[in-house]
Formats: C-alpha cells, sequence, structure tokens
C-alpha cells in the first residue's frame, strides 16, 4: 500500500503539538528524529554505543517529524490544512521552518524501519521501558514496562513522559483508582497499574491509540486497564484519586471543570505536554476552580504540574 509521507522540520518545544495535531487531522503514524533524544542515548553513562565528539556536534537541532497519510487522500487540501495548523501553532510555540514538503512511499518502508533506534531505556531509577522486541535482564528492584508503540504516540523517551512517571511514582497509592487522559501508547497506565493502581481508565480521541493501549496491556499482562474512544466526559465511571494527563497546555487548560468532577476529595491531578511560557496560565486556571498547585518539575522546555483537588465545602 502506498501513503503520503509528509515532512516537517520544527523545534523540540513544538513536537509534541505538531504530533497530536496530526493525529487529529488522521495521522495514521508518525516518526520523529530528534537529535536530543540521540545525544541523550549516546551520553548515558552505561551506552554501549560509541560516538565522536564531532558527530555528536554534527547533529543540529532540528525535529524532523514524518507523519503518515492514506494514498486516497486529498493532498494539496491536507498541505493547505497542515500549513494552516502550523500557522496557529506558531503563535504559540517556535514551530521553526513548518512544512517541509510530501512523498509517496511503499508502507514496509517507514511502519517498522524506525524499530531499530528504540533500545530498553531507564525512565527513573526504578522504572525501565522495554521494547517487545528487545531483551533485557531485569535487576531486583527495577520494574519493566514492555511497550510495542505500534503507530500510536509516545514511546516515553520525551521529556514529560519521564516527568510524569516520576511523579506517579511519588503520588500513586496501593489500590488508586486513576484516569490518563490522552494516553497514546498506554504508557502511563501501565506504569500506574505496575506501580499499585486497582483500576486505571485510559481514554484518547484516536482509534489507534486506543488498540494500542489495549494491545500493550496484554503484553505486560495488566488486567486493570480499560482503554476507550473519547475524551474525560465520556468516561461513566465514578470519581478517580487521580488523573494524569500528558497532553497540551490548551487542553489542560480546558480540561479544568472536567477535572474538578472527576477527582475525588484531595485528588492529584498531573498535568504534562506544558511549556515552562504557559506554566503559570495552567496554575491560574486550576487556581480558580480551587486547585493548588503542590509540585512542579521543570526538564528541558517543558513542565510538570502537581494539582491538588480541593476538599468539598
Amino acid at each position: 500500500m502506498k501513503w503520503y509521507e509528509i515532512v516537517i522540520k520544527t523545534t523540540g518545544e513544538a513536537q509534541d503539538a505538531i504530533c497530536e495535531m496530526l493525529s487529529s487531522i488522521g495521522s495514521a503514524g508518525f516518526s520523529i528524529e530528534d537529535p536530543d533524544d540521540i545525544r541523550r542515548e549516546v551520553l548515558r553513562q552505561d551506552s554501549l554505543d560509541y560516538f565522536d565528539e564531532e558527530f555528536i556536534n554534527s547533529l543540529g537541532d532540528v525535529v524532523v517529524i514524518k507523519a503518515y497519510f492514506s494514498q486516497e487522500t486529498d493532498i494539496s487540501k491536507l498541505v493547505i490544512l497542515i500549513k494552516e495548523k502550523l500557522s496557529f501553532i506558531n503563535r504559540f510555540l517556535d514551530t521553526g521552518e513548518g512544512f517541509a514538503g510530501y512523498l509517496k512511499v511503499d508502507e514496509e518502508d517507514w511502519s517498522t524501519s524506525w524499530k531499530k533506534y528504540y533500545k530498553p531505556f531507564h525512565l527513573t531509577d526504578k522504572l525501565v521501558i522495554k521494547p517487545s522486541w528487545e531483551a533485557y535482564d531485569k535487576k531486583d528492584s527495577e520494574i519493566v514496562i514492555e511497550l510495542d508503540p505500534g503507530m500510536a504516540f509516545g514511546t516515553g523517551t520525551h521529556e514529560t513522559t519521564s516527568m510524569c512517571s516520576r511523579l506517579l511514582e511519588k503520588y500513586i497509592n496501593k489500590d488508586d483508582r486513576v484516569i490518563d487522559v490522552g494516553c497514546g501508547t498506554g504508557i502511563l497506565s501501565i506504569i500506574a497499574s505496575k506501580l499499585g493502581a486497582s483500576h486505571i481508565t485510559s481514554v484518547d480521541i484516536d482509534d489507534v491509540a486506543v488498540k494500542i493501549t489495549k494491545e500493550n496491556s496484554i503484553i505486560n499482562k495488566v488486567e486493570n486497564i480499560h482503554a476507550i474512544k473519547g475524551v474525560l466526559n465520556n468516561i461513566q465511571e465514578g470519581k478517580s484519586d487521580l488523573i494524569v494527563a500528558n497532553i497540551i497546555a490548551d487542553v489542560i487548560i480546558g480540561l479544568s471543570s472536567d477535572v474538578l468532577a472527576y477527582l475525588k476529595d484531595g485528588g492529584i491531578f498531573i498535568a504534562s505536554g506544558i511549556i515552562k511560557e504557559r506554566k503559570q496560565e495552567v496554575v491560574d486556571e486550576y487556581a480558580k476552580k480551587g486547585f493548588s498547585c503542590t509540585e512542579v518539575l521543570e526538564q528541558g522546555e517543558w513542565v510538570a504540574i502537581v494539582l491538588k483537588c480541593p476538599d468539598s465545602l
């Protein structure tokens, strides 16, 4: 099968928002070539690969996103739409060069080629992400999450996922009920389960994300994750002890009333996918609903915010 490969050259700060946009307009999947990911990998103390300083310095800072759309797509209309969406995102984030062209490719050229770059790595000292096709010798204290991203967004390498994982380790209590908004591959849902949560509802607007979350739950032998397509207020279950959302600032701000309705008194909301410049905007919006900000993590250009739900008056 033939696919249109759309190429976007952008910045680290804009890549999450652009991937979210591409997913929302029908992308069947995308790959991300982020030079910071390569630097982090080769500079790790336990890295098995050797690269000289000249190579590391040559990487630059341009993030290349390749998104894939069905050959049935009206490519001229799609290009116009993507340019309009990028222009909107550029009002809030530096999108860099932006749209850089397209070509037709065969499915086998892109659907599995990224796997050679995806290796086991520590998300935190305790949490290890292991691709389903790679071997890894688990140490006694480690929790291993086996992941097959498929065509869904989220391999765990991004700063926002790392921060959310650290905060889940800190704030999840045994038998907590958890909601994962924008679950992607289900990585945070699976982490929550392995940290002792009793029930996790995973929700995403993307059919592929829901499918991959279910498949990754089976791979990890966790049976307490319920993945559904939709948004937060489509969830029918009662209130939760903790909600995590690794998405973008605009969506997180828009969720403030729904989060309040879905959290127990004193419950925790972990929000990330937020650039530093919009941290205070998010905190202020939730303060209007009575939430208190209990912790903020910063990594690179990103922040993760812990917000505590108010007690009923």
